[in-house]
């Protein structure tokens, strides 16, 4: 058990990390292990990859192993209520690539404890690039779920994560619910969150690497059905949420735009980018939640199966 963020020694609380899994990567074992050091326990939710089943048991890192798979999201509430039953008082959640450093817990512990509502507290920057602000307020903008430090009164007041988006924008359609509840979401001080964002994909004129100012340029890159739910899944935040916050969706929209734009002019599957664009529009004007259908997943993924 940890003190209280304040330190007094009155109340304890009980941090639990959340680590939703899919096809485990090689360090995981260690870097769970390792996070014991600045929490009380950890639940690793494997979303239906079976790629943490044979690791190690070892004392305060739990596993849960679904059946299927579901989206993050899904994995996500299921980690929290498991927290929740191992009586958390605070939940960290993190993506399987996210490492964060010696003294982070404690350092959003203190921010939260500063606060005089609940709130969430993020990392000032996350894979050695610095969030985004609200212009106005100077809270996170539109935060990735990695590395997120909430109190469980949080999800109580905002509710579980929206499976039907099943992956991208969950983080987002959070954000905006809790906003509307006064949640605040703080950026912190010299918190820096290792984690990775994308694949970085030189950019190429004619088969020629481009180069600007002496530096060769990339994309950040997603494969097509990431694409996809980008692209479905924010025109869905947008009916949802749009009227109540027109002016944080539209920076959201612009933002997303120009990283989607970029893969289907400029990745090497560019033609790909540009199917899951279209099938991720038609998908959203039918109000399609869930799973990437098994037929579009085919249709956006052509050079993929052509290369391999």
């Amino acid at each position: 058990m940890c003190l209280n963020a304040a330190g007094t020694g009155v109340a304890m609380t009980s941090v639990i990390a959340v680590i939703t899994v899919f096809n485990a990567p090689d360090d995981l074992q260690r870097r769970s292990v390792s996070l014991l050091e600045q929490v009380d326990g950890v639940v690793l939710v494997d979303d239906g990859s079976n790629s943490i089943g044979d690791l190690p048991s070892v004392e305060g890192v739990e596993r849960i192993l679904l059946p299927e798979n579901r989206g993050i999201a899904h994995a996500l509430n299921v980690g929290v209520r498991r927290a929740r039953e191992r009586g958390a008082t605070h939940l960290l959640l993190l993506d399987q690539d996210s490492e964060p450093p010696a003294g982070y817990v404690d350092l959003l512990m203190t921010r939260l404890a500063s606060s005089d509502v609940p709130a969430v507290a993020v990392p000032e920057e996350v894979g050695d690039a610095p969030i985004l602000r609200d212009r106005h307020t100077g809270e996170a903008f539109d935060p990735i779920q990695s590395g997120q430090l909430l109190p469980i009164e949080v999800c109580d007041r905002v509710g579980e994560f929206a499976e039907r988006y099943f992956i991208d924008a969950v983080d987002s359609e959070f954000r905006v619910r809790a906003g509307s509840l006064g949640v605040p979401f703080l950026p912190v001080a010299g918190a820096s969150l290792a984690h990775s964002l994308g694949d970085l994909v030189p950019l190429s004129v004619f088969g020629r690497p481009l180069r600007l100012r002496g530096r060769t340029r990339h994309v950040l890159y997603h494969a097509p059905f990431r694409t996809y739910y980008m692209v479905r899944n924010s025109v869905a935040l947008w009916r949802e949420q749009a009227p109540g916050h027109r002016r944080w969706m539209m920076r959201r929209s612009w933002k997303l735009a120009e990283m989607v734009v970029g893969c289907a002019l400029l990745a090497p599957d560019a033609p790909d980018q540009v199917r899951a664009i279209v099938a991720g529009l038609a998908d959203a004007v039918r109000n399609r939640s869930g799973r990437i259908p098994t037929a579009t997943l085919h249709r956006v993924s052509r050079r993929r199966r052509r290369r391999s």
